[in-house]
């Protein structure tokens, strides 16, 4: 009597005592009792493969992983137990995964049973090794289905996912530190709320702990700050700010940090050295490049329609009294529909015009910002289909005047120190 067999189930144990014979050239290989054997039970040769990166594993960083393998039995089911002895040979082309076979045994009246290999950590990141694993007894072994090849490696590859604003350009070693420390390998595949306003400060304060554990060390890692985090204490103070930042930078508050942070390009790896000098000298270098920074910021700001409210809220740093800055040309007095307006008050515009309007605002002015020389806003008119100027009347100078007036009254202060500067004849605004 002869059995037909099918690779993915056994049909003698359904219609035991019939007779099947090959009705086609695809049909199986039949089997006798004496050729009872085993198979890796896949639908496809294109399915005994396996890989198994120990990337996917970072958090935990597991020196072994498992790959689960199917066998079953060919020919008549047994009602004794089936060992079988597997083996692991070389794989041509590649270094040979070191893994560790399990013990099988078949129980009786079953057919089927799932093992797992153990495979070794690879030795070396970004190489593949690989094994192939076969039945001792070969010849008891169903043709094409006579042997499983696993792959491994520890592979980091840049994911689509990953987010350069929140975690800085991507690099292998920078992503396990962000995984172990977030306690999850896929954290970039999750929402764009958690991972700026959660996981960013977190990796942030994870490196200046790192900094205090290493400081002799390089910082390895450039964590950069975001300008539009959620929460007004979006970062905590860091350990090197003191009454000199506070001087040169502004009293310290969390949202507004990320803010100037963020325009100044800083990230973990050189924030304390462009901020934490206890050098005046160098503090003033810093503190004049962030002026002008902030300069183009507002210039930024005023051209994409932000008006009083949006530009007091955008980073600022003192000017201190008798340092000489560098500017740039305000765009509230350069704008061509704004420009009419400014010059009423302020005449033409020049660099050493405005460097001594910003040296006596900024000495008579508590919390002086450049923005509140100029409170006008362009506000788009949906009319004409395009922008128009306007007085802002948000605008405001220790909320004592308002709108217009702020302007009226900064060109007084004007006026009365440097006469030969501004235009006469100049009324207060009605």
């Amino acid at each position: 009597m002869k059995l037909r067999i099918n690779k993915t189930y056994i049909l003698g144990l359904v219609a035991c005592g019939a007779l099947f014979t090959a009705c086609s050239q695809e049909d199986p290989t039949l089997f006798g009792g004496e050729s009872d054997g085993y198979y890796f039970n896949y639908d496809s040769k294109d399915d005994l493969t396996a890989t198994i990166n120990f990337a996917d594993s970072i958090v935990k960083e597991p020196e072994v992983g498992y790959v689960p393998i199917k066998i079953r039995l060919l020919g008549h089911l047994s009602n004794q137990t089936t060992p079988i002895t597997l083996k692991a040979e070389p794989v041509e082309g590649y270094e040979q995964a070191q893994v560790t076979l399990p013990t099988v045994e078949i129980n009786a009246g079953e057919y089927d049973k799932t093992v797992k290999v153990a495979v070794a950590r690879p030795a070396q990141e970004n190489t593949t090794y690989a094994v192939k694993i076969t039945f001792e007894q070969g010849d008891k072994s169903m043709k094409d289905f006579d042997s499983f090849v696993i792959y491994t490696k520890e592979s980091y590859e840049k994911p689509s996912a990953w987010n350069d604003n929140y975690y800085g350009e991507w690099t292998a070693e920078k992503y396990k530190f962000c995984a172990k420390t977030l306690g999850k390998a896929a954290f970039y595949s999750d929402d764009s709320y958690t991972q700026s306003n959660q996981y960013n400060p977190r990796l942030i304060y994870a490196v200046r702990d790192w900094h205090k554990a290493h400081p002799a060390e390089a910082i390895p890692y450039d964590i950069p700050f975001l300008s539009d985090t959620e929460f007004w204490d979006a970062y905590e103070r860091p350990d090197y700010w003191g009454d000199l930042q506070d001087k040169y930078f502004g009293n310290y508050d969390g949202w507004g940090f990320g803010k100037f942070a963020s325009s100044l390009g800083l990230t973990t790896q050189n924030e304390e050295q462009i901020l934490g000098s206890t050098d005046e000298a160098e503090l003033q270098k810093s503190n004049r490049n962030a002026v002008l920074l902030m300069m183009q910021n507002y210039n930024n700001q005023f051209e994409q329609g932000y008006s009083y409210w949006g530009l007091n809220s955008a980073f600022s740093v003192p000017m201190i009294e008798g340092m000489d800055y560098d500017v740039v040309a305000p765009a509230f007095w350069t704008n061509s529909l704004t420009r009419p307006m400014i010059e009423k008050y302020y005449g033409a515009y020049s660099e050493a015009k405005y460097k001594k309007m910003l040296k006596i605002a900024s000495s008579n002015v508590d919390g002086f910002k450049p923005f509140l020389l100029f409170p006008v806003k362009l506000q788009w008119d949906d009319a004409s289909m395009q922008n128009t100027p306007a007085w802002d009347t948000d605008a405001n100078l220790n909320w004592t005047y308002m709108g217009e007036q702020v302007i009226y009254e900064f060109y007084k202060m004007f006026k009365q120190q440097e006469p030969a500067l501004f235009p006469d004849g100049v009324t207060e605004p009605a």
